[in-house]
């Protein structure tokens, strides 16, 4: 925070504190979109008088628009709106919003937004609405720089970079939107509540051109969707050569030397850019995107709740009881008595009688019968039937393997070896051949006395090597054991 202040000063804010804060804010947002806006000629700097025209409506405009403050030492804006104008420049370039310089092919003094300046001025126009708004992409932008990453085998650090710096953003954008939907279901509550019933088709069709924002978070968007792709991009990542890790660790490092604060001693950066990307996409999947559905949800059921009103007051006949009352208030007042007397009758049917205590007796606890079994008997199953069934369960367990198999077969073929290649196993059976797919979860058995090392095995051109077991190509990889004993 103290190198904040350090780059904006302290006097920064003041224009945005003092009782003519919104015309400070109404100039600087004008300046940007001048400068920066979607029809800005590609200028970054203008001149004085071009600035004084550009502020002059401002300042006519908010002249008598002061808000009360707290008393500051913030000058009082008086004389013709030229001279009011001169001072608004004068404010702004005095807190550090405007820098000037010379213009060398001019010779005259041009003025801008100075860098923190235009940061600030951004995040205003955009709370004012200004600029198209445009879905944020930071999940498929997640994927697109690991695919990118992972293509150039760690020697584009920044893609990597890139990737942290997105997955970061996702759980924001979903809180925002959270927070974006239950705003418009406050304000369609409000918008429906001061129309009183008038001009619900317009208020209904404005968020009909909103809804495909928000659905698209569920498609192209959408974390359920692009959470597998992000997730096997790691996996490939954590398969890579020791060889192939290190250099990536130099290269991230040698690209953001500020990541050495963040890890611990004999932490690799690539685990920890990795493992922080994996983290952001899993609590974006498991703890935003339900509270996004539910938002959606809420927001749905508001939207029906005030169209079924609507449809309710539209098709609402002549027979309601404010019609009827306006009927009978046209009426003598001999006719009305009749009438509510009669309708007095019928509406008042009840007796109210005391209770004789000689029938109020306690009734015995019923005895609980037995329930009857009417259940239908099984049908006898015939003996095609009993056939298949025995055909379906052998198949079922003929290819289960236990992790004592596993263990078992493992060990047999490794015999009194420290290290062996899957490609050296033997496969006599398919219940070998099972068994070979899953050696390499050896390693998370705890029941073979031993620790284990699985390493991947690569061929001369540093790619992964495979293997032919005689049935099909698998991965190659070396078990190694340590501890226990052979």
């Amino acid at each position: 925070m103290d190198a904040l202040f350090d780059i904006v000063g302290s006097d920064f804010f003041k224009p945005l504190t003092g009782k003519h804060r919104a015309l400070y804010a109404d100039c600087i947002t004008a300046l940007f979109e001048r400068l920066h806006g979607p029809y800005a000629d590609y200028r970054v700097n203008i001149t004085q008088r071009e600035l004084r025209e550009l502020f002059h409506p401002l300042v006519a405009t908010h002249v008598d628009q002061t808000i009360s403050a707290i008393p500051d030492e913030e000058p009082d804006l008086v004389g013709r709106e030229s001279d009011r104008a001169r001072a608004v420049i004068r404010r702004l370039v005095e807190t550090g919003w405007l820098e000037t310089r010379l213009d060398k092919g001019t010779m005259l003094s041009v003025y801008g937004l100075s860098r923190p300046g235009k940061a600030l001025a951004d995040t205003l126009y955009r709370l004012q609405g200004g600029g198209m708004r445009t879905i944020r992409r930071n999940v498929r932008s997640t994927r697109n720089s690991l695919e990118a990453y992972v293509r150039s085998e760690g020697r584009e650090p920044y893609e990597l970079l890139d990737a942290f710096d997105a997955a970061q953003r996702i759980m924001s954008d979903l809180s925002d939107d959270i927070d974006a939907l239950e705003l418009q279901r406050r304000k369609l509550t409000e918008d429906v509540a001061r129309s009183r019933g008038e001009g619900i088709g317009e208020i209904l069709h404005e968020l009909r051109l909103r809804l495909p924002e928000v659905t698209r978070k569920f498609t192209v968007e959408s974390v359920v969707q692009h959470r597998g792709h992000i997730e096997s991009l790691l996996d490939a990542i954590e398969h890579w050569s020791p060889e192939r890790r290190e250099t990536a660790d130099r290269a991230i490092l040698a690209a953001q030397p500020v990541l050495e604060n963040e890890l611990l001693a004999g932490e690799s950066a690539l685990w920890w850019l990795t493992g922080n990307i994996r983290e952001r996409v899993t609590a974006a999947m498991e703890v935003k995107m339900p509270e996004l559905r539910e938002a959606v949800s809420n927001f749905g059921r508001r939207i029906q709740l005030i169209v079924m009103q609507q449809s309710a007051l539209a098709t609402q006949g002549r027979d309601t009881t404010a019609h009827l009352i306006e009927r009978l208030k046209r009426q003598p007042r001999d006719r009305q008595e009749a009438l509510l007397s009669r309708l007095a009758g019928a509406m008042f049917p009840l007796r109210v009688r005391l209770p004789d205590p000689e029938r109020v007796t306690v009734k015995e606890r019923a005895v609980r019968r037995k329930p009857i079994d009417t259940g239908l008997a099984q049908p006898r199953l015939t003996r095609e039937e009993r056939r298949q069934a025995h055909i379906q369960q052998a198949l079922e367990t003929a290819f289960a393997l236990t992790e004592q198999e596993v263990d078992a077969y493992v060990l047999e073929q490794m015999g009194a070896a420290r290290a062996m290649s899957l490609r050296h196993f033997r496969v006599t059976n398919a219940l070998e051949l099972l068994a070979l797919s899953h050696s390499i979860e050896v390693a998370a058995h705890r029941d073979t006395g031993y620790e284990w090392d699985i390493v991947p095995e690569h061929d001369e051109q540093d790619g992964i090597r495979w293997f032919d077991t005689g049935y099909g190509r698998m991965q190659a990889f070396t078990l190694k054991r340590r501890g226990g004993t052979s």
